[in-house]
């Protein structure tokens, strides 16, 4: 049994690894196959906003189906679907490029579908392998960065040795592949597959089940917003900037594909390293270094220097650091969001960050042409940072991407990040959570009451003492009846404690005035004692 689970775990992790490989081949065999065949780079585009628009939309609307029909069947068919729809576009497609298009926005439409119900598969196989969340989610962006490179350079070698077409139909065989392994090997039970089946709820009642969670969750809209700001300059960055980059300063296409190289490089050198640490780093320290380290900097080096030297390490050391970017983001959606539905908000979350890539060419060809290639970068560079520097400025809500033990609450961060958040919410220029909170402490110590006020962690006042009565009205005030109640029952305490104190001294005056009584009788002469 033991066996068994982890074989599905590493099926469906094998399985997407191949998903990935053959989607790289079509991502370049497909626009190759429009070109041979129509020698028109318009056309190329039309294809890949044919398939771009589709698996967003797909992605919205179809997967409140994957819910009730079960995420695992909803793989399968996805899968053999797309195979049969790859094989037509292989058959077919460099004959009319009507039937060209209409395909590969069906195939869009089904991988939208198929892609985000084998992301919710993948909870309940690793749970039922024992094996860490976290270390999966980072094996698994670590084996789709590699499939993306392994992808292309297959592609490339295909569609040398077999053309286009022969490309294509090794895509069609990689989702059959994908599809067989599912059906085989993967193993969830009924509640698992059909997690939303229970609520009965009907598909448009789905639909904004899943947005009303998503507005509810302020972190995750917070996140969901800088990956959209962050993959648009990504975007910009490898369709815009890098080539204009490369033909200006070294007139070299081979450069083109050494930058790519090294970032992908790094990505894949980072991802196993963040892998296997994974369970020892801190979270949220990881996103912000991950972003902040390599995000910018791979700007603002393409526009302060021309040695390609440069630009190849900054390139490598960005990729190293953003590999931890995904897998935590990827760990947070899992964790945050209800199994019942992940399906839905992932749908939501995926339409929104991959929103931004497709307006990525036309920001960074309008910054390059308006201010220039340096100028462009700056921007970009300035705009990348602000955006990664949300969860620096919005720490008291991001820091919530930590795992906490129950009842545990984070460390306490330095004042300047406290004075830094405080700024940026009166600016009102970012997303900043909570305002630094204004604390009243009411204490009661050695018998007598004090209040202090603090601002975050710094002192507004010293302890100021006051009476037992004022203590009273102010907890009154509150309209907090069981604090009330407590300092109600510490003053009828402290006055059954004082009762005590005055009957004790009023015996022992009473015992001392008998003494001296029987010592100094009143007809014995003499000076009494006092």
């Amino acid at each position: 049994m033991e066996k068994r689970r982890r074989a599905a775990l590493i099926g469906l992790l094998g399985a997407e690894l191949v998903s990935t490989v053959g989607s790289r081949m079509s991502f370049l065999a497909i626009p190759w196959l429009v070109l041979v065949t129509t020698d028109d780079p318009t056309l190329v585009g039309v294809v890949a906003f044919a398939e771009a628009l589709p698996y967003i939309l797909a992605g919205i609307f179809g997967t409140p189906l994957a819910d009730r029909f079960g995420v695992r069947e909803v793989s399968i068919v996805t899968d053999l679907g797309s195979a049969l729809v790859m094989g037509a576009v292989a058959a077919f497609g460099s004959a009319d490029f009507t039937l060209l298009v209409v395909l590969i926005a069906v195939l869009g439409a089904l991988r939208g579908v198929g892609d985000k119900s084998k992301r919710v598969l993948l909870p309940p196989v690793v749970e039922a392998s024992g094996t860490p969340m976290a270390r999966v989610t980072a094996v698994f962006s670590a084996l789709n960065r590699t499939a993306m490179v392994i992808g292309a350079a297959l592609a490339g070698v295909l569609i040398a040795w077999l053309g286009p077409v022969g490309a294509i139909w090794a895509d069609a065989a990689t989702f059959a592949g994908c599809a067989a392994v599912v059906a085989v090997l993967v193993r969830i039970t009924r509640e698992q597959n059909r997690p939303a089946r229970a609520e009965n709820e009907s598909y448009l009642d789905s639909l904004k089940a899943g947005y009303a969670f998503l507005r509810g969750e302020r972190l995750l809209r917070s996140l969901v917003g800088m990956m959209f700001v962050t993959n648009l300059f990504n975007q910009a960055s490898a369709v815009v900037f890098i080539p204009l980059w490369v033909r200006e300063h070294l007139d070299s296409p081979v450069a083109l594909g050494w930058i790519g190289g090294a970032f992908a490089l790094g990505a894949i050198a980072g991802g196993a390293a963040f892998a296997a640490l994974v369970t020892r780093l801190p979270r949220y320290a990881s996103l912000v270094v991950g972003y902040l380290v390599g995000g910018s900097p791979r700007f603002l080096v393409l526009a302060f220097s021309d040695d390609l030297r440069v630009a190849l390490a900054v390139s490598f050391l960005s990729g190293v650091a953003m590999s931890s970017v995904n897998p935590t983001y990827g760990l947070l959606m899992f964790q945050r969001v209800p199994r019942a539905m992940q399906a839905r908000v992932f749908g939501l979350t995926g339409a929104v960050t991959f929103g931004g890539i497709p307006l990525g060419g036309m920001v960074g060809a309008w910054s390059a042409e308006t201010l220039g290639l340096d100028g462009g970068l700056l921007l970009a560079g300035a705009a990348y940072f602000a955006a990664t520097l949300t969860p620096v400025v919005g720490w008291r809500m991001w820091r919530q991407i930590d795992d906490l033990k129950p009842g545990a609450a984070p460390a306490e961060p330095p004042l300047w990040q406290e004075y830094l958040s405080e700024l940026g919410r009166r600016a009102g220029v970012l997303d900043t959570g909570p305002a630094v909170p204004v604390s009243v402490t009411l204490a009661y110590a050695d018998g007598g009451w004090t209040v202090t006020a603090r601002r975050g962690r710094r002192r507004l006042s010293r302890p100021a003492p006051i009476s037992a009565a004022q203590a009273l009205r102010h907890v009154a005030v509150l309209d907090v009846p069981a604090a009330a109640e407590a300092v109600a029952q510490v003053h009828r305490d402290d006055r059954r404690r004082l009762a005590v104190v005055r009957a004790n001294l009023a015996a022992a005056e009473s015992a001392l005035a008998e003494l001296r009584a029987a010592q100094w009788p009143g007809d014995q002469p003499g000076e009494r004692p006092r």
